[in-house]
């Protein structure tokens, strides 16, 4: 079972230093040719517009990968698919009607100048889609069966999580490989996953939890989660 994590960011362009410059003169009274004299004062104003800059990386640290799935008889170890610092995040083979965490699936950076900070959304492009073989029905609900909680070395796959939903945006891209639109609207707010108060360069890791119903079918399921920066 893989998830692609596909970064999006709603900000300002990059940071740009608008100029509008004030000139103001006090002219004297020229007294004569040889004395002339000229005095002034400028006055420039400035603003440095906010930026955001923010960068996902799936399995960030060492010892990434799936725990978890106890008295199934098998021993979760992540897929192909999943390096360090990349790849996807790949639970590999898993066992229905268990419980498994994946450690370190994704951190998320953001470097803004905005005092105002910041909001990262996390939302699934799509429902989990089934392949290899294709099942009946070949989509899974998103929200009964991926969770994330913020990385702690304490984390269980009994640890209390939060769903990650569904998005009501379009899909960019196969199955939302692209990212996607919001037109001229936000990611429901239900899909907050950070909020951030200042301006900084900051970092926050996360854990994934999947939940596996006694009723989903065998196959490959995969899905893109997206994450949405935007500034406040």
């Amino acid at each position: 079972m893989k998830m692609q994590d596909v970064t999006r960011r709603w900000a300002a362009p990059a940071a740009i230093l608008s100029l509008a410059a004030m000139l103001s003169l006090a002219a004297l009274p020229q007294t004569a040719a040889a004395s002339a004299t000229r005095e002034g004062s400028a006055q420039i104003n400035y603003k440095i517009l906010p930026s955001i800059k923010a960068q996902v990386v799936p399995n960030y640290q060492s010892s990434f990968g799936p725990t978890g799935g106890l008295g199934s008889g098998s021993t979760p170890a992540a897929g192909p698919s999943a390096v360090l610092g990349g790849g996807t995040v790949d639970f590999g083979n898993v066992v229905v009607g268990y419980e498994y965490l994946y450690k370190y699936a994704a951190q998320v950076s953001v470097q803004t100048n905005d005092a105002s900070g910041f909001v990262v959304y996390g939302e699934g492009a799509t429902d989990l889609n089934g392949s290899n073989p294709v099942p009946a029905p070949s989509t899974w609900p998103l929200q009964q069966t991926l969770f994330w909680l913020v990385s702690n070395a304490a984390n269980t796959a009994f640890s209390p999580a939060s769903a990650f939903n569904k998005t009501s945006g379009t899909p960019l891209g196969a199955n939302g490989s692209n990212g996607i639109n919001y037109g001229a609207g936000t990611p429901s707010p239900a899909s907050q996953i950070w909020v951030n108060p200042g301006a900084g360069n900051v970092s926050q890791g996360y854990d994934y939890e999947l939940r596996l119903s006694g009723s989903i079918p065998t196959s490959q399921f995969n899905v893109y989660i997206v994450y949405t920066v935007i500034g406040n």
